[in-house]
């Protein structure tokens, strides 16, 4: 039996997860998810409903987790001691029936009563629901919700699609459950908007000005305001990974376009916090060629104009202003210098610069070589993985909001 090997950056290192499965279709999705927390450090222990185990069989589970799984209670009170020695309990999928076990203390399975357990602990409880539309919009599942909420449960933002709560996407839902786990500080009922990756400004049909954004940055801050509980708004560009399903997305081409979008949200929405992680193009060609320009015609000079600023777009400032300063320097004084310089053309409250000649972090890579500048002092975080840096300035965010409010 081989466990998954641990990723380079592992931040659930240490942590130790109870994974509560019940009797969806959606089960077999729980494999998978096991072995991610296993692959980001953590030490997951399965436990199963009876309902569960008429899908899978205890020994799959076995198999991705390396431990046995529970799939009854005796009068040992394992739920107990379990919920002494774990750090948290994700329940994924989640029926409605074992959410209404947990809120009104109906401990009938492994599942429902380790989840009380825990939550008489005041040990994280993280559930995934999975159902059909109609239940999930029925007044029962609405007075389940709002009870287990109160008593302290951390929802994952639902995956709706094709008249059904689904297994969100893996990634994005990793994601919220290790910002559920470490109980960082909501952010329900604020708007936020993010741009995120390259833009393209065409030369001729086959031919653009663009750079090497893989957007990552901005999709990690994209996640890291909606698992916070945020209205997430993520305006990007061209990019070789996939938006968050749990931000609102908006996919466009050129800087113009990219602009326009954030014109319009800015000023249909009433925004809270704006981040600009995107690098759209700063230049576009003068004229555009309506075919492909033949390559016998040798050497070729294009003459470019200036973008709009995509940031300069927002007419309406909202209450925290984030920007990036991505710069080609040879000294941390120098990248200061010209973030302190951008800080004050934008106005903005936070600057996040990076050296882009950095060999091991920048554009298309998984970390920056980071500082973040504010009006009054800085913090330069070497070189950190862009999940870290999302969540870091989240954190200077929430901060800034504090001090605003």
């Amino acid at each position: 039996m081989e466990l998954p090997k641990k990723y380079t950056y592992a931040p659930l290192t240490g942590k130790k997860i109870l994974l509560g499965v019940t009797g969806s279709v959606a089960i077999y999705r729980s494999i998978d998810l096991a072995r991610e927390l296993i692959r980001r450090g953590a030490r997951v222990k399965v436990i199963m409903s009876p309902s569960a185990q008429e899908f899978i069989r205890p020994k799959l589970f076995h198999w991705a987790t390396g431990v046995e799984p529970i799939t009854s209670l005796s009068g040992e009170a394992e739920h107990i001691s379990l919920s002494r020695e774990y750090h948290a309990m994700v329940i994924a999928p989640a029926t409605l029936k074992t959410m209404a076990e947990i809120a009104y203390g109906i401990g009938d399975t492994p599942v429902s009563l380790t989840a009380i357990a825990m939550l008489g602990r005041n040990k994280p409880v993280i559930v995934v629901p999975t159902m059909n539309i109609s239940l999930y919009w029925s007044p029962q599942y609405r007075r389940v919700y709002d009870s287990l909420r109160g008593q302290g449960v951390r929802f994952v933002p639902p995956y709706i699609i094709e008249d059904k709560v689904k297994f969100p996407p893996l990634r994005d839902l990793v994601y919220c459950i290790q910002r559920s786990i470490e109980l960082e500080k909501e952010l329900s009922g604020l708007k936020v908007l993010v741009t995120a990756g390259p833009t393209r400004e065409y030369i001729d049909p086959v031919r653009v000005i663009t750079n090497p954004s893989s957007g990552l940055m901005g999709v990690y801050l994209a996640l890291e305001f909606s698992c916070r509980g945020a209205e997430t708004y993520l305006v990007h560009g061209p990019m070789g990974i996939e938006p968050p399903y749990c931000s609102h997305n908006y996919s466009v081409e050129t800087t113009h376009q990219m602009a326009s979008i954030v014109k319009k949200l800015g000023e249909e929405l009433g925004l809270d916090i704006a981040v600009f992680a995107a690098a759209p193009a700063d230049y576009r060609p003068i004229s555009r060629s309506s075919e492909k320009i033949p390559t016998r015609l040798g050497e070729l000079t294009i003459k470019l104009r200036p973008t709009l600023r995509v940031i300069k777009a927002l007419k309406k400032r909202p209450r925290v202003l984030v920007a990036f300063a991505a710069e080609t320097v040879r000294s941390r004084e120098e990248l200061l210098e010209k973030a302190r310089n951008k800080l004050r053309d934008y106005k903005a409250d936070i600057i996040v610069a990076n050296n882009v000649l950095s060999k091991e972090a920048g554009f298309g890579k998984e970390f920056l070589d980071a500082c973040i500048v504010y009006e009054d002092k800085e913090e330069c975080l070497g070189v950190i993985h862009k999940e870290e840096l999302a969540k870091t300035i989240a954190d200077a965010v929430i901060n800034k909001l504090g001090g605003n409010s």
